[in-house]
């Protein structure tokens, strides 16, 4: 029987959330404890933030031939995380608004980089980076992906929390040839949960 190509979409989909999510759990039964955040400002009151500004997420892997989808699946995780975390948020989805944020600005940001971010209204800012990723086929496939983010104070021109993660999955034999066209995508949505584990509950 032939698929149309929105039930191929919604397929490939729900294989890397699959995938992602056989990753989670093997994450979480081999740790006992998550990892905290690279930082966390010691003043930051998640139940002070009214609403957050969700940025575009910026690629900035050196190859990116490949199509990650970013929008399509790595925004969409984040918002469900917010909001299950209690927060209210905002979606910006015009990618002109971060031409000029390079990786070097991020690596340091100053107080005046932090208040100019967009837009111009909004005091919190989330701003996710996919770093780095790759697949990788042998007898079976592995996928690599390495995420920053940052939730930015613009009235302080601080940054209120911030972390990076590499992720590495890998499926074996046959089946996991099979899904090495998946395995890139399902890498950066494995790096992008164990980010939002260590992003604080806005929830009491």
């Amino acid at each position: 029987m032939n698929q149309t190509r929105g039930e191929w979409i919604s397929g490939r989909a729900g294989l890397i959330n699959l995938i992602a999510t056989i990753a989670m759990v093997s994450l979480v039964s081999g740790c006992a404890t998550t990892r905290p955040a690279d930082y966390s400002s010691a003043g930051f009151n998640p139940a002070a933030v009214d609403s957050v500004a969700l940025l575009p997420i910026l690629d900035h892997r050196l190859n990116q031939s490949k199509d990650l989808k970013l929008d399509k699946n790595i925004t969409r995780l984040i918002e469900h995380d917010l909001k299950k975390k209690g927060y209210s948020y905002a979606t910006e989805r015009n990618r002109s608004l971060l031409s000029k944020v390079s990786r070097e600005s991020l690596e340091n940001p100053t107080p005046e980089f932090i208040s100019a971010l967009p837009p111009p209204s909004a005091r919190w800012v989330l701003l996710f980076v996919v770093e780095d990723s790759a697949s990788k086929l042998t007898f079976g496939s592995t996928g690599t992906a390495e995420m920053s983010g940052n939730l930015f104070d613009k009235a302080s021109g601080s940054v209120a929390w911030r972390n990076r993660e590499v992720a590495q999955i890998g499926y074996g034999g046959i089946a996991g040839m099979l899904v090495k066209g998946v395995m890139e995508e399902s890498a950066v949505h494995q790096a992008t949960l164990q980010m939002l584990q260590t992003l604080p509950s806005r929830k009491q």
